[in-house]
This record gives C-alpha cells, sequence and structure tokens, in this order.
C-alpha cells in the first residue's frame, strides 16, 4: 500500500486536482440526498402524526378485558375557533385514576388544561383576540402539550379537562379509548404521495450519479496512459487495483466527510420549510444510522465501480491502451426500447380505462409500482435512447452541411456521441423533470382565479362580513353586534327553503353589503334571492316566499379586517363554546383573494426548490464535462490548429458539438416532461388543467440559457490548451 501511495502522490497536480473535483461532486451529492432523505423522513413523521391523532380521536378503539375507557372529543365549530386563517384543534379529555390514562398528560380536572407553544405564544401576544375565550372557562395552566400529540411544531392545540356530567350530556361526540395508538407504526399513504416522492427521488439521484460519474472519470485519458505505463514497467495489476481503490477511497471519504459537515451545517432552509404553512418536527427529520450508512456504502461503491469500469482496459494489458484505439460500438435502435415501453405504460394511463383503474385502487401498490416504473422508464429511455439519437442528427447534420466546422463537429459528435450526450445528460434529465413538475402545478394559479369566480362569497364587498350559525342566534344578537366599536353596520337575512344554499336578503340591504341590485322596478323591503354557496351569476331574482321566523343570518360592516379576530369572540361568547353550535364568519375581502391549496402551494415550492438544484447540479456536470473533454482532447485540437483551422472555427466547433446535442435533446424531454406531467395532473386532479405557464418557460429557457453560456466562458481554455508551449512535452 505504501507503494501505491507513493505512485499517488507523484502522479502530480493535475490527478490530485481531478480528486479535488471528484471529493467536491460527492460532497454535493452527499448534501442533497442527506436534504431529500431529511426531507423524505419529515414528511413520513407528519403523516404518521397525522395518523395517530386521527385514531386517537375519531376511531373506535377494540374493549379491552380490564380496561376502563377514558373519553375524548375533538369538536368541530366551524372557522369560528380560527386565528387568521388557522384552525385551533382543541381536545376534550375525561379521565381519572381508575381509567385509561393519557400518556405524557396529568389526569384534568374541568378548567384544566394544556396548551400547545405554538397556541401559548398567540394568546401570550395578541391579548386582545381573547382567543382562549372561544374554548371555555379555564383557570389553571398544567403546561404544554407533550410533542407528541401535535403534528407539528406550530400547530395551534388546547387540551382540556371535562367531567362526567359534561361527558353524559354529550355522549355521541366522546370516543372510549382503551389504549393511545402512538406505537402503531403503519400509516397509509395514497397513490399519489407514493408517486411524488418516489418520482422526486428518481428526479434527484440521476443527475447525481451523472455528476459523481462525470467528475469521476475526468482525465481519464491520461490517468489510462499512466497505468499502462506503470505496467510497463512491471507494476502488477494488484498495485494498479491498489491505486484505484486508494483514489476511490481518498475521493470518496474526503467527499463524504465535507458532504456531510455541510448537512448538519446547513439544515436552517429544510427546518424552516413549511407544509400548509407549519414545520416538520426537527425530530422527525433526523437521519437513522442505517440511513447514514447506506449513504455512505452507495457513494463508496458507486465511485469504486465508476473507476474500475473506466479503467478495467489498462489493466488487461500493458499494451492495450497504448497500442490501440478504443472501438466505436455501432449504436443499435434497442436503446429506444425502454423509453418507447415508459411512453407507452403513460400512454395507456392516459386513457380512461388507465385513470379508471388508477382511481380505483388509489391506496394500492399496483397504481404507484406501475406508474414510478413508467416514470423510471422514460428517464432510464432517455439516458440510453439520448446517444442514439444524437448520433442520427449528427450524420444528418453531416450530409446537409457544407461548414468546415458543422462537419468536423457532426462527424466527431456522430463517432463519440455516447460520451458527448453523457455530459448534458444531467440536464436533459433536469428538464425532463422540470417539465414534468412545472405542468402538474401549472393548473393552480388559473385555478385561483377560477375559484375567485365560482366563488359566491366574492360578490360581497370587500368591507361586509357575514355571519352564520347552525344553531339559533339569540334575539338580542344584532343588536349586540351593532354596538361592537369596529361593526358600523348591521343587517338580517334568512335561509330560503326553495333552494339549498339560498338566501334572501332586502334589496336596500344587497347594495349596500354586496355588488349586486335587485331587478329595476323593485321595492326596498322586497327581497332577493342570493346564493352565496354557487358561482357568482350576473342577474340577482327577486324571492317569492320569504319566512321571516327562520333562523336569522347577519350581514355587517366592519371598519377594519384586523377586528375579525375580536368577532370570533365576540360571536362564540354570544352562541356559547358547545360543539353543537357551529358558525361561520366569512369576509368579503378575503373571498376575493386567490386562494391555493396551502399544502398543493407548499408541494409546488418544493417541486420549484428541487427543480432548481437539480438543474444546478446537471449544469455543474455538464461544466465538468466540458473540461474534462476539452482535456482529452488537447492533442487533436492542437492539430486542427496546426493544420489551419483558425482559432474562431475552433470554437465555433466546439460550440457546436456541445449545445446542438443539448438543445435537440431537451426539446425532446421538455415535451416528454410536459405530456407526462399533464397525464399525471388529469389522473389525480378534476379540478387542475394543465397549461404551459410562463414561469415554465422561465425555468426551462433559463436553464438552457445558463448551461449554454457555462459552455461559452469555458471556450478560452481552447486558446490556452492549443498553444504550441502546452503541448511541448505532448
Amino acid at each position: 500500500m505504501s507503494i501505491s501511495w507513493t505512485l499517488l502522490k507523484k502522479s502530480g497536480r493535475q490527478s490530485f486536482a481531478r480528486l479535488g473535483l471528484t471529493a467536491m461532486a460527492i460532497a454535493i451529492g452527499v448534501m442533497l440526498i442527506g436534504y431529500f432523505t431529511a426531507g423524505v423522513n419529515g414528511l413520513l413523521g407528519l403523516g404518521h402524526r397525522t395518523d395517530h391523532l386521527s385514531k386517537l380521536v375519531g376511531a373506535e378503539q377494540e374493549t379491552i378485558p380490564g380496561v376502563k375507557p377514558a373519553r375524548i372529543d375533538r369538536p368541530y365549530r366551524g372557522n369560528i375557533t380560527d386565528w387568521h386563517g388557522r384552525s385551533i384543534e382543541q381536545l376534550k379529555i375525561y379521565s381519572t385514576a381508575e381509567t385509561f390514562k393519557f400518556p405524557e398528560l396529568k389526569v384534568m380536572q374541568p378548567g384544566e388544561y394544556y396548551l400547545s407553544p405554538a397556541l401559548k405564544k398567540a394568546i401570550d401576544e395578541h391579548p386582545t383576540d381573547d382567543i382562549l375565550a372561544r374554548f371555555g372557562r379555564f383557570n389553571k395552566y398544567l403546561g404544554t402539550v407533550p410533542e407528541k400529540y401535535l403534528i407539528t411544531p406550530d400547530s395551534l392545540m388546547i387540551i382540556s379537562g371535562v367531567d362526567a356530567k359534561e361527558v353524559k350530556g354529550h355522549e355521541e361526540h366522546y370516543s372510549k379509548i382503551y389504549r393511545s395508538g402512538f406505537d402503531d407504526n403503519s400509516t397509509p399513504y395514497d397513490a399519489a404521495s407514493i408517486i411524488v416522492l418516489s418520482v422526486g427521488g428518481a428526479i434527484l439521484l440521476f443527475p447525481i450519479i451523472v455528476f459523481v460519474s462525470v467528475a469521476t472519470q475526468l482525465g481519464a485519458t491520461q490517468r489510462e496512459k499512466r497505468y499502462a505505463a506503470l505496467r510497463l514497467i512491471g507494476a502488477t495489476k494488484r498495485q494498479v487495483n491498489r491505486i484505484l481503490i486508494l483514489e476511490s477511497l481518498l475521493a470518496s471519504a474526503v467527499g463524504i466527510a465535507v458532504g456531510l459537515i455541510g448537512f448538519w451545517s446547513l439544515q436552517a432552509p429544510l427546518l424552516n420549510f413549511r407544509i400548509d404553512g407549519e414545520r416538520m418536527w426537527p425530530s422527525d427529520m433526523r437521519l437513522s444510522v442505517l440511513q447514514y450508512l447506506v449513504i455512505i456504502a452507495l457513494t463508496l461503491g458507486l465511485t469504486a465501480f465508476i473507476n474500475w469500469r473506466r479503467m478495467r482496459r489498462a489493466q488487461i494489458s500493458p499494451l492495450g491502451v497504448s497500442h490501440t484505439l478504443e472501438k466505436v460500438k455501432k449504436l443499435r435502435i434497442w436503446r429506444v426500447i425502454i423509453l418507447a415501453i415508459g411512453l407507452g405504460l403513460f400512454a395507456w394511463l392516459s386513457t380512461k380505462d388507465g385513470r379508471q383503474w388508477i382511481r380505483k385502487d388509489g391506496s394500492g401498490a399496483a397504481p404507484s409500482l406501475v406508474f414510478v416504473g413508467a416514470f423510471l422508464a422514460i428517464m432510464l429511455g432517455l439516458v440510453l435512447s439520448g446517444s442514439w439519437l444524437t448520433n442520427k442528427i449528427a450524420l444528418f447534420c453531416v450530409r446537409l452541411s457544407g461548414n468546415a466546422s458543422v462537419l468536423i463537429a457532426g462527424k466527431r459528435t456522430a463517432v463519440h456521441s455516447r460520451a458527448i450526450f453523457r455530459s448534458v445528460c444531467g440536464v436533459v434529465l433536469a428538464l425532463f423533470a422540470g417539465s414534468f413538475y412545472l405542468t402538474s402545478v401549472s393548473g393552480m394559479e388559473r385555478l385561483s382565479f377560477q375559484t375567485i369566480k365560482d366563488n359566491g362569497y366574492s360578490q360581497l364587498r370587500d368591507n361586509t362580513v357575514i355571519i352564520t350559525s347552525e344553531a339559533a342566534l339569540p334575539d338580542q344578537f344584532a343588536e349586540r353586534l351593532a354596538k361592537l366599536p369596529y361593526i358600523s353596520s348591521v343587517a338580517t337575512f334568512y335561509p330560503l327553503e326553495d333552494v339549498v344554499g339560498t338566501d334572501a336578503v332586502r334589496c336596500r340591504d344587497l347594495a349596500k353589503y354586496t355588488d349586486k341590485t335587485c331587478p329595476a322596478g323593485a321595492k326596498p323591503d322586497q327581497f332577493a334571492s342570493i346564493n352565496f354557496m354557487k358561482p357568482v351569476v350576473k342577474q340577482v331574482p327577486l324571492a317569492k316566499r320569504v319566512d321571516t321566523t327562520k333562523t336569522k343570518q347577519y350581514l355587517a360592516t366592519i371598519t377594519a379586517q384586523d377586528h375579525i379576530e375580536e368577532l370570533r369572540t365576540f360571536v362564540v361568547a354570544n352562541t356559547g363554546t358547545d360543539g353543537d353550535n357551529t358558525s361561520y364568519i366569512t369576509s368579503g375581502h378575503i373571498s376575493k383573494q386567490p386562494h391555493i391549496n396551502p399544502t398543493i402551494k407548499s408541494l409546488a415550492g418544493l417541486a420549484y426548490a428541487g427543480i432548481g438544484v437539480t438543474l444546478f447540479v446537471a449544469i455543474a456536470s455538464l461544466i465538468v464535462s466540458t473540461i474534462g473533454g476539452l482535456i482529452e482532447r488537447r492533442r487533436s485540437l492542437y492539430t486542427l490548429r496546426l493544420s489551419g483551422m483558425r482559432l474562431v472555427q475552433l470554437k465555433r466547433l466546439i460550440m457546436i458539438e456541445s449545445v446542438t446535442p443539448l438543445l435537440l435533446a431537451s426539446i425532446v424531454s421538455c415535451a416528454i416532461g410536459v405530456w407526462t406531467g399533464a397525464t399525471f395532473t388529469t389522473i389525480f386532479s378534476t379540478t387542475l388543467h394543465p397549461t404551459l405557464t410562463p414561469a415554465y418557460f422561465a425555468v426551462v429557457g433559463g436553464g438552457l440559457l445558463v448551461a449554454i453560456i457555462g459552455i461559452y466562458l469555458l471556450l478560452p481554455m481552447v486558446d490556452r490548451l492549443t498553444r504550441a508551449d502546452a503541448n511541448q512535452t505532448e
């Protein structure tokens, strides 16, 4: 081993520069894989916590002999208990010394309560909102809600005690609890979730593998010659293998160490990433020892395999590299078969039968396996067929063009299509992935504005709020409401029996609180029929029969939107804190705002971030590969310059053979990505309609532009590499 280390040290600065670049590529790969694994762990933890809480509260538990059950209720009160658009969970618990005891909770008496850290902070920082009063009368704070009961660190939750009288009066609301269920590790995931995680992993891993492969093979030609020379002077295969192993271990060890240090040091963005506006638990995102070992083992194995595969010719014979040229294998059309299989599966999934099969068994493993398999087949097919496509296009260009640079570039591209496509492969995969995800989420912007159009509450004026309740509001409610300093006017409206969701509003109030008016000639006291639950209509007809003895609902003008939280507390004070009193406050201002489901919005943001990272890695691999190609071709480029080719023609040759395969392969991959993304969206959503948005063209065009600029900035290397003084010793 000492001889191998000595030979490695004497291999020159170029070898250590290559090892440094390989280590950097490995470090970036390890960091990104660590982030992805931690993110998946966090999402799985989020799913487990959600499932545990739902099983604890909503599921009917089997009786356990000898265990007296505790009781628990998770009341739903509409949005009356929301705080700034976020739901506040309440768990009402009855337990005694003789019943089942909830883990990490004391036996609570009525008036005793726990608060989640986020809710405690909100109550302390916003005392005028009087949030706690919305949930009952409390007299003793017991501490913070244990972590296992909270889905996220930002969850708003209150756990309060009740007595046997409360349970007996609302028996139908309380579940019998014999066990907590926190030890249950099974969490159901639907096909869409599995597909998104699997596809996301594949999209991230493929470019990283390409990057590491490109960096590892940098300077391969010089290394082959060096190893062949070592064999010529008497080095054994074992010694050459030791050098290869030593190089791999050195680069991998440094890369893994730097990558892990970077992962541990730069976790803040991951810890602050939000789903539904809330973070994931840091404890859920920790990597296990097994996960660390798998990442390290895969990294070491990948690097060693690439090194061995590329250098195996030099080990066969000492003269194998020096006296033979690499045979250029003819590319066969079989390379397109895997791509065709993947496209065929997607084509079937896009049919009516395919969509029905997916939707029929949405939680099963089969749909997920088929979809992910089709996606991976396309990605692998793009990698395999890309060189074949590059070869055919290069030969086509040679036949059509008479330009010297084009002819030379085309001939070389056709002969070395595999090596050339390998350099652009990462960008092609990244653009395919970007096209897939951006097309999948493209319908959200359109949906948000369509939601406004179809939202009947958008008929309300900005300063109008609607107060409704499934329980009868007190007779004095309107008078009390009008006395509030932030309420300037109040009007009453009534539900109609003819159509569910249709209400009767007096004509004089209709124009005041909405942007609609009654038909011409209508009297101020006549009632208009308006449906706030259905899309906006142009004409508001008059109501025929209105029963004013029915439950009253209220329209009010609020002086500022900030007072809505105080209004919620006021409504609760007048309706009670019982779970039967489901009430809602709807704001005209909020109803006019574009609304996107927070989960979809978070996933879209994650998709954009992932695409950005993937493009970065892919472009880095393209630049590294281009640098390596220029270094390995130094002698042939120098020969072309000696034969009379001008430097500008030489640079044009490099741009043609680098950019042309990139652009053509990118067009194909983007087209496939758009189609597969649209197929995915239509399968799993009936409301989202995929389109090509400006954001899509900005991402794709920006990625290609950065890649082309990166290649262009490397052109000065051609001048340095083809100078006579740089080739004297060659």
